[in-house]
């Protein structure tokens, strides 16, 4: 049925000490005052030379079984070597190879600044191009050079940026801490990109970390903050001094394993690691909102000089232009809000990609208590009762709920619903259909709902996260009244899970808890996307096509190319559709036929399993494009063979 849903991504670490120079950056303890001066930069390394510069970075090497951790406590499968890592062009080159050392399949590296670079306070940054691929795990993360209160997780670990390579549109700034293994806990948040993934281009990634609060950016935009009440009530060891860690994991229990599309060699490329001992601009606000919704707030800070807003184009901005703060009324369309800075200590501009969704109407109840519902009651931990609705006078006025009160003894309490009505579960993930429920609860708010799809052919409680489609997630903002909770897209952890064989709804209140609250939950309701169009033009789509094919070719090593194919599909309104299952034949060269999906940005990357060297042609054809809610028209092919 379900294990932990949010699995941990290092079970343990395990520090090793080198009587070396210790760098320590402390500042003063009213930074917040400071704010608009500006920083300076007290630790760096730009990666110019032509090798690591060993009195910053030491590489660990091995496959952590020396240390007791093998696989490095995720069940990892490469064996780190001091190679692996070379400095070239002004970058620093961290890659993954396919080669057996001492029984492990791949070699990577993995660095630290352990008593060479270790830090309390102050803004920690690093320019990184991310890599591609099932199986891959980039990191750019900390742990705690004293272990002031314990072992892993007690004295803490801070993750800066985390990708797995088969979500590579999406980072993860996280923190761990709690009480040991299998007891820890961790929490933080994710930032997915408008478009395009991070293996595309050098994206800049953050915190700023000073006493009781850490806060990550990612290009200058605030996306986390956490304080010592989000881990209340254990203990915040983030106070203390940490040093980094750079690394390209392959496998483990997060990513998975590679598999046949996994390219190998993979690099991960880092501009510049920096540290100052201040903060910079940043700019903060929605980057998802409604259709058409106003008095949406953005702002700047630590900006010094003028300030200068553009919003797209049919919003308008309300109050505030030319301050550090606005307030923005949107049309249908999306796009980048942006702070343009000029003069004082780091002008340039701020954005912030917004996506105004499209306009949405209640399709169907799953379950509301005094309706026919279109999903069944399965198990549950805790208990479970139907009552008269406590509060009949505003979000909900139906006249029965259900009350379920927490089971305190489970750390992830379950309530489990199937159905035959969800159809295909991506078009909840590509959002042309969404999740709502109205809830009541004693519970604090900021509580999490997370809603979990599985495959009950393939979960099962033990194997985790086999047979998780996708989950859904909202924290709650009212406490012992109704309100009516969107349920918006978190992530996949299982992505090979089809969509079409999703047949089960897992709701999780306050996971990862030992908490025993009450929730009264009801109209537990299908949205669809409305007549009136929203992100970017009025009307519904309907129908999609092909906009373009471009054909070219990835290096597979010793000479050998694969072939490859970018497809790009629109829907009838001209906006990408992801989501869309699109199956191609290549010929010249190759003759294969091979099946993908668009990401976010409307595109797939179609590519050959066999290999060619000299001289190679390739073509594509696309033979069928497939999505859950839009039919295929070829006739509107900008571009069918290329």
């Amino acid at each position: 049925m379900t294990g932990p849903v949010n699995s941990r991504h290092h079970r343990f670490h395990h520090l090793r000490f080198y009587l070396v120079p210790i760098i320590v950056l402390w500042l003063a303890a009213a930074m917040g005052a400071e704010a608009q001066q500006c920083p300076n930069l007290v630790w760096q390394d730009e990666f110019d030379g032509t090798s690591l510069d060993t009195s910053r970075w030491e590489p660990q090497i091995g496959d952590g079984c020396d240390i007791g951790l093998c696989g490095w406590g995720n069940s990892e499968l490469q064996y780190y070597k001091a190679e692996n890592a070379t400095v070239s062009g002004g970058t620093l080159k961290i890659t993954a190879k396919s080669e057996r050392v001492r029984g492990s399949r791949y070699t990577s590296a993995r660095l630290r600044t352990l008593n060479q670079g270790d830090f309390t306070n102050g803004r920690f940054e690093a320019r990184i191009k991310l890599v591609e691929g099932q199986g891959l795990w980039p990191a750019f993360w900390m742990l705690p050079t004293d272990e002031v209160y314990g072992g892993w997780p007690q004295s803490g670990e801070i993750d800066i940026m985390e990708m797995v390579g088969f979500e590579p549109n999406t980072v993860h700034g996280t923190i761990h801490y709690g009480d040991p293994y299998p007891n820890n806990q961790n929490q933080g948040a994710g930032f997915r990109l408008a478009s395009g993934i991070y293996a595309d281009q050098f994206h800049t990634f953050a915190i700023e970390k000073e006493a009781g609060e850490i806060r990550w950016y990612m290009d200058g935009v605030l996306y986390s903050v956490k304080t010592p009440s989000d881990v209340a009530p254990y203990n915040w060891p983030f106070d203390e001094r940490f040093h980094f860690i750079l690394n390209l994991a392959v496998g483990g229990n997060w990513p998975g394993d590679p598999d046949a599309s996994t390219q190998f060699p993979n690099s991960l490329e880092v501009d510049y690691v920096r540290v100052y001992d201040g903060f910079l601009p940043s700019i903060s606000g929605d980057r998802v909102v409604s259709y058409q919704e106003s008095g949406v707030a953005y702002s700047v800070a630590n900006a010094s000089g003028t300030i200068q807003w553009t919003v797209p184009s049919d919003a308008t901005i309300v109050s505030g232009q030319g301050t550090s703060s606005i307030t923005v009324d949107f049309g249908t369309s999306s796009g980048p809000v942006t702070a343009t800075l000029s003069g004082g200590c780091a002008p340039g501009d701020l954005s912030v990609d917004v996506e105004v969704e499209a306009a949405y109407e209640r399709s169907f109840t799953y379950e509301n208590f005094d309706d026919a519902a279109n999903a069944v009651l399965g198990s549950y931990t805790g208990t479970l009762s139907v009552i008269p609705n406590p509060d009949t006078g505003g979000v909900n006025p139906s006249a029965l709920s259900g009350e379920y009160t927490r089971n305190s003894g489970e750390q992830y309490d379950v309530l489990v619903y199937s159905s035959s009505a969800i159809g295909d579960a991506s078009s909840y993930v590509d959002k042309t259909k969404k999740f709502f429920v109205d809830l009541y609860t004693t519970a604090a708010p900021g509580t999490t709902v997370l809603l979990q799809l599985e495959d009950s052919g393939q979960a099962t409680p033990s194997n985790y996260p086999t047979g998780r489609h996708s989950r859904f997630q909202a924290e709650t903002t009212v406490q012992n009244g109704w309100q009516r909770l969107e349920l918006p897209f978190l992530d996949q952890p299982d992505p090979s899970t089809a969509g079409t064989s999703v047949d089960t709804m897992i709701f999780l209140f306050a996971p990862n808890s030992t908490n025993g609250d009450t929730y009264i939950y009801d109209n537990f309701d299908s949205y669809s996307v409305a007549g009136g169009g929203g992100g970017g033009g009025g009307g519904t789509a309907t129908t999609l096509s092909v906009a373009s094919i471009t054909t070219g070719t990835q290096g597979a090593g010793k000479g050998q190319k694969y072939g490859t194919a970018t497809v790009t599909v629109i829907d009838d309104l001209g906006a990408p559709v992801a989501g869309a299952s699109v199956t191609g034949t290549f010929s010249g060269t190759f003759n294969e036929t091979v099946t993908d999906v668009t990401g976010a940005d409307g595109s797939v990357v179609l590519q050959t399993t066999s290999t060619a060297s000299g001289g190679v042609s390739v073509s594509l054809c696309v033979d069928q494009v497939t999505h859950g809610t839009l039919t295929y028209d070829p006739g509107s092919n900008g571009q069918t063979c290329s």
